[in-house]
C-alpha cells in the first residue's frame, strides 16, 4: 500500500497525528522544501510528534517520509480501482471484467515505474554468473516462483524452488558463492526469509530480493532489489490480486533479461530438449502412428 493511502487510513493515529497527516497530504510535493522544524510550525505539532508519525507509517524518520512522498508523487496517477476490493456484492460480469482489468493495468503501470532497469540488469547479471539459482518464498508466491524455476530449467539453467520450508533452509545451508538466490516477499515480513537471508550471507551467496520498498528497508545490504507496486493492503483485501500480478511481471522481466544475455545458447538448449519433453514425445508418437 502506498504511503499516501497509509496516511489517509491513519491506523492507530492520535488526533494530533491525523492533523499532521492531513497537512502532509495537502503539502504533497511542497513537503520537499520544508525542514522538520518548518513542518512542525506549519502543522502546529511538535518535532517528537512528527517522529512518532513516521514510525507508525513504518518509516525511519522525516527524511524517509519526504522520499516516499516524492516517489509516489512522481509515479503519477492514483489507482482507478480499489486494488483490495475491486468488486462488490452482487456485481456481475459486466462490472467485474473491467474492474479486474483495471487492477491489472494499475498494478503493471505502477510496478513498471517502480522497477528500475539498472537494478533488473544487475539482478540478471547475478543470475547469469550463477552455477545454480535457488528461489526462496512461501504461500501464494510459490506459484509464480515455481513457474520462474521451470522457465529457467527450460533454458538450461540449473534452478530449484522447494515448497518445504525445511528444504529451503537446507538449500540455503548448502549454498555456495557461485550460486545465486532469488528471495520473494511482497512485504518482507515472512519470518522464514529472516532466517534464510543471514544463512545466505554466511555462505557468501549473492541474493536478489523481490518485494516492496518496505521489504527493502527491512532487509538492507543485499546484492539487488527489484521493487514492486505497494498499492495492496497486507490484510484488508479479498485476496492477493495486485501482489501476484506485480511479482509475476517482475519474474517474467527478469527471465527475459537472463535469457537475452545468452539468447542463442538458451534457444539451442530449448530446441534440443523438445524431443524429450511431453509435447515433443506426443508429436513423435503422432508422427509414428501416421506412417
Amino acid at each position: 500500500m502506498g504511503i499516501k493511502q497509509r496516511i489517509r487510513e491513519g491506523r492507530g493515529f492520535t488526533p494530533t497525528e491525523e492533523r499532521l497527516g492531513q497537512v502532509v497530504l495537502a503539502l504533497d510535493e511542497r513537503l520537499q522544501r520544508l525542514s522538520i522544524k518548518e513542518l512542525s510550525h506549519t502543522s502546529a505539532t511538535s518535532i517528537a510528534s512528527i517522529h512518532r508519525f513516521c514510525k507508525k507509517l513504518g518509516l525511519e524518520g522525516y527524511k524517509e517520509l519526504k522520499v516516499e512522498i516524492a516517489r509516489e508523487t512522481a509515479r503519477g496517477d492514483e489507482p482507478d480501482v480499489d486494488i483490495n476490493f475491486p468488486f462488490a456484492a452482487n456485481d456481475r460480469a459486466r462490472s467485474v471484467i473491467p474492474a479486474m482489468r483495471a487492477v491489472y493495468e494499475s498494478t503493471l503501470r505502477d510496478t513498471g515505474k517502480t522497477l528500475k532497469p539498472d537494478a533488473l540488469d544487475r539482478a540478471a547479471s547475478i543470475l547469469v554468473r550463477a552455477r545454480r539459482i535457488d528461489i526462496y518464498t512461501q504461500s501464494h508466491n510459490l506459484f509464480p516462483a515455481q513457474m520462474f524455476c521451470d522457465r529457467l530449467l527450460s533454458a538450461g539453467r540449473e534452478a530449484t524452488c522447494h515448497e518445504s520450508v525445511e528444504r529451503q533452509l537446507r538449500c540455503a545451508l548448502a549454498s555456495e558463492p557461485d550460486c545465486a538466490a532469488v528471495v520473494i516477499s511482497y512485504s518482507g515480513l515472512n519470518e522464514n526469509i529472516g532466517t534464510i537471508l543471514p544463512l545466505l550471507a554466511e555462505r557468501g551467496t549473492p541474493a536478489v530480493l523481490i518485494g516492496t520498498a518496505h521489504a527493502r528497508r527491512l532487509h538492507p545490504g543485499l546484492d539487488a532489489y527489484l521493487e514492486v507496486s505497494d498499492q495492496e493492503h497486507l490484510q484488508e483485501r479479498i485476496t492477493q490480486f495486485a501482489s501476484h500480478i506485480a511479482v509475476q511481471y517482475v519474474l517474467d522481466s527478469l527471465f527475459g533479461c537472463v535469457f537475452a544475455r545468452s539468447y542463442d545458447k538458451h534457444l539451442a538448449f530449448l530446441q534440443r530438449s523438445l524431443p524429450y519433453t511431453r509435447l515433443g514425445q506426443k508429436e513423435a508418437a503422432t508422427q509414428r502412428a501416421q506412417k
